[in-house]
């Protein structure tokens, strides 16, 4: 909580304060609607056609295999697949999506579906702070806020408020509203 209500000033301040004031006619279509056949069809993993989305993993789409993993790691069902979603974040990983990497690390660094090992999830947060930073640079907004919380957070690299904070504001500057 050192740096909590810091933080929160200094990312008000830089511009999250305007979410309240969203015009109506720029939000989202219900959330809770049923998607067209057309929407599943082109983005089958964001609405868990699992078959789908791992067609597209096999077809070298990182973020579809980072997608599959979730769906493993985080199964609705009964059980979850942590040692499935572990060969999906690896692949995601290895085409240097940034949050495949992250999520991989998060396993080893548990023990979930791989052996638990502190080192090489240290050595994974430091790839996923690689990729982030790298597309962040190429104007990815999602690359700039997972840069943000590992600088935060000092997974694998020295903590770096000021630098985390530089990162939210990028990321919240390109259009990502958990950047706030």
């Amino acid at each position: 909580m050192k740096y909590g209500w810091g933080l929160g000033l200094v990312v008000l301040v830089s511009g999250c304060g305007q979410f309240g004031n969203t015009p109506t006619g720029s939000l989202p279509r219900d959330v809770h609607a049923q998607p067209t056949s057309r929407e599943v069809a082109e983005h089958p993993c964001r609405y868990g056609d699992v078959a789908r989305c791992v067609a597209r993993c096999t077809a070298d789409d990182p973020q579809a295999c980072n997608a599959a993993g979730v769906m493993f790691e985080f199964d609705e069902g009964a059980s979850s697949e942590p040692a499935i979603a572990s060969g999906f974040y690896t692949r995601a990983c290895e085409g240097n999506y940034a949050q495949a990497c992250n999520n991989l690390a998060w396993l080893y660094l548990r023990g979930r579906g791989v052996p638990k090992n502190q080192q090489h999830a240290m050595l994974l947060f430091m790839t996923a702070f690689d990729a982030a930073r790298i597309a962040c640079a190429n104007g990815d907004p999602s690359g700039c806020l997972l840069a943000g919380e590992i600088l935060y957070e000092g997974r694998g690299v020295e903590a770096d408020e000021a630098q985390a904070v530089a990162s939210f504001h990028r990321a919240f500057e390109r259009g990502e509203a958990r950047a706030c």
